[in-house]
């Protein structure tokens, strides 16, 4: 990229936002079940805003602001065509397709495991389980886990309504994948409407999230951020530069944050809570650039490469990570469970940096393939 600044915001946040990603996966605010014990349902007020504040909170911007960069460097320095198109979407069959193939058949496999009688006593749940091997199961493993493979006899109603492959957070991928079949149109409609298409998107993103729309509402989410992110892109357009003299925005973002947190039991907060992500982008961004141009701050390259490797492998490693910690650990308080809540996503971070550093070591080719060439 010819403007240093903006490389380096991209590659600098992308290892922070896959740590708020793996904060959002262990949230233990709601009723939280060890040793035949409810401890959250019985918690104080502080523990479940603590718990909001870091993986309700913060965190959020972290998928959205992934879709944004997606759609800005899909776009980057391209002139825009059929041959542009097809070379995109060849590109993005290794990058995106092949490693979310590769996860979600490691996912089905781990999964596989699990069922065998001698780890039985590991994971007491499987007995709940019913195996569905059918050609039309396994598809759809990769698409919504609830209608594959491996069914929870005694699950519950999603209430969210939104579906995911057996590999949760990869729905990301499926979704972004969607929106880039849709490119050629999504590049129409930025060229003839500017930014009136994000505008548009946004405000149907911001007021359709209380009504519990599933699947539709994620792939909103996927076609609002990729297209607001695509709008700088292709009108050549330097998003850290603009951003930044919106220098007040940070200090609202964190107004909006605490009313998030106060105004959470309320049902005007999903409208309060989106403006909070959208402010939130925005003073990332600005933070960032700003102090990476002052020299605050620098790209830690590891860490930037390694942040699809943990986004894939974190969700399936997090629980069996606390279970190790916890089996042997009668938690007696809240101030411990906050430990623990801080403990166990930082361990899981750390298991997966090194994972992929002895990967990238010994097994460059493999690491590539899970990692689609980043």
């Amino acid at each position: 990229m010819e403007n240093n600044v903006l490389s380096k915001t991209i590659a600098y946040l992308r290892f922070p936002l896959m740590v708020g990603i793996v904060m959002i996966h262990y949230n233990i605010s709601s009723d939280f079940f060890f040793h035949g014990i409810t401890y959250a349902g019985e918690t104080p007020d502080w523990y479940r805003t603590v718990i909001y504040i870091f993986s309700d909170v913060l965190p959020r911007i972290g998928v959205p602001l992934f879709f944004f960069f997606s759609g800005f460097l899909f776009f980057y320095h391209t002139e825009w065509n059929i041959a542009a198109y097809k070379r995109k979407l060849k590109s993005r069959a290794r990058t995106l397709l092949v490693p979310y193939l590769l996860w979600n058949i490691f996912s089905i496999a781990l999964a596989g495991i699990r069922l065998l009688p001698c780890f039985a006593r590991f994971f007491p749940n499987v007995k709940d389980v019913s195996v569905n091997c059918s050609f039309s199961a396994i598809a759809l493993t990769f698409w919504n886990r609830d209608m594959g493979m491996f069914v929870h006899t005694e699950l519950t109603e999603d209430i969210s309504n939104a579906i995911y492959p057996i590999n949760i957070p990869l729905w990301y991928v499926r979704d972004l994948m969607i929106v880039i079949i849709f490119a050629p149109l999504v590049y129409v409609l930025v060229k003839k409407a500017g930014y009136l298409l994000s505008v548009v998107l946004g405000l149907a993103w911001l007021f359709l999230a209380p009504y519990n729309l599933g699947h539709p509402q994620q792939l909103l989410t996927a076609f609002f951020f990729f297209s607001w992110g695509a709008y700088y892109s292709i009108h050549r357009l330097d998003f850290t530069v603009l951003f930044r003299k919106l220098s007040f925005l940070p200090v609202l973002y964190f107004i909006v944050a605490a009313a998030d947190i106060i105004t959470r039991e309320q049902t005007y907060h999903h409208y309060i809570h989106g403006i909070g992500i959208l402010l939130g982008i925005v003073s990332a961004i600005i933070v960032t650039a700003s102090l990476l141009e002052k020299g605050k701050i620098r790209v830690n390259t590891f860490l930037a490469d390694s942040s699809f490797f943990l986004f894939a492998l974190h969700f399936l490693i997090i629980n069996n990570v606390a279970r190790l910690i916890l089996a042997p650990i009668h938690i007696g308080s809240p101030y411990f469970l906050i430990a623990i809540y801080f403990f166990i996503p930082a361990l899981t971070i750390l298991i997966c940096l090194g994972l992929y550093k002895i990967l990238k070591r010994y097994l460059p080719a493999c690491a590539s393939l899970l990692t689609g060439g980043r």
